[in-house]
């Protein structure tokens, strides 16, 4: 199959392409050449740092919202893996990452559909699109009625990132509707790479003293590709769907439900499926039903 990976440089994306490479032709697309790569680095300055990323496959460097650039890369691609975005909620920077976000996916659908006549595309979304997890502008607390939490829970999200993400995910089946492209979104927890897993592993579970609200999430890297690789190659993926991918398990040592119990028993009370041992509070039943995705990295 012939693959057009956007932001392949990024932490997710490189880590893709090496999970892919063996078996499908590739073609990458990034905002910045192989040799000046960066990736998301939280508390940074600039909240990246350099990276740079060795590969032989063809690389376009170009923006997603660059129309011309984006017909380039997505021509003679059968599908299209689009990772590329601006990971900022902040109201300040709502212009710009609802422009190279929602456009930016836009564009890349319209190439893919109208011009290269790909039949799949997978999208990044991000379980920010809930709008439960973090830039609550408006500060006011969310009610869950029910977990574990399912991608049926209708959105509250109130900031740009998490309404692009959101946004991106009503366009895909859109196209889905219009062109007959086969569309998956995946809404990622937040993603660990192996260094910090290790890190985590050697530092231990520390008990928990007291109640989050990103609900504990975490998936490692390797998992996603896994889980993108699989919806890639099912050949009756569902024609649309959001996706929730994320740990089977939680970064805290107790059993999940002695968690909400402790701090959270109006929550407790909302459980409508069985959380065993240290479960998730995210399902990703949909995701298991529809590519066979189940996680292989745990905290215990």
């Amino acid at each position: 199959m012939n693959i057009l990976i956007t932001g392949a440089f990024g932490m997710v994306g490189r880590e893709l392409v090496r999970e892919l490479e063996g078996a499908h032709s590739l073609r990458l697309l990034d905002r910045d050449k192989p040799e000046n790569a960066t990736v998301f680095a939280p508390g940074t300055p600039t909240g990246r740092k350099p990276a740079p990323f060795a590969t032989s496959w063809p690389c376009i460097q170009g923006e997603i919202t660059d129309r011309a650039a984006v017909g380039k890369a997505v021509a003679g691609m059968d599908a299209v893996v689009h990772l590329a975005a601006v990971v900022t909620g902040f109201p300040q920077n709502g212009p710009e990452t609802m422009h190279v976000n929602v456009c930016g996916t836009f564009n890349l659908l319209d190439a893919a559909c109208r011009e290269a006549k790909a039949k799949r595309f997978v999208c990044a979304s991000s379980i920010n699109a809930f709008g439960t997890f973090y830039w609550r502008l408006s500060g006011k607390p969310v009610s869950y009625d029910r977990l574990p939490l399912d991608e049926d829970f209708p959105s509250v999200a109130e900031d740009p990132y998490s309404l692009s993400k959101l946004f991106n995910e009503q366009t895909c089946a859109g196209f889905t509707r219009a062109y007959g492209i086969t569309t998956a979104a995946f809404r990622f927890a937040g993603v660990w790479p192996e260094e910090t897993y290790r890190q985590r592993r050697a530092e231990g579970l520390k008990p928990t003293a007291g109640w989050s609200d990103d609900l504990y999430q975490w998936v490692h890297v390797k998992d996603v590709v896994r889980g993108i690789r699989q919806a890639l190659e099912k050949p009756d993926l569902p024609a649309h769907g959001v996706y929730t991918l994320c740990a089977a398990d939680t970064r805290c040592p107790e059993p999940s439900m002695d968690i909400l119990q402790k701090f959270r028993p109006d929550l407790a009370a909302k459980v409508t499926v069985p959380i065993p041992g240290r479960g998730s509070l995210l399902s990703i039943q949909r995701a298991h039903d529809a590519f066979g995705f189940a996680p292989q990295y745990r905290l215990d």
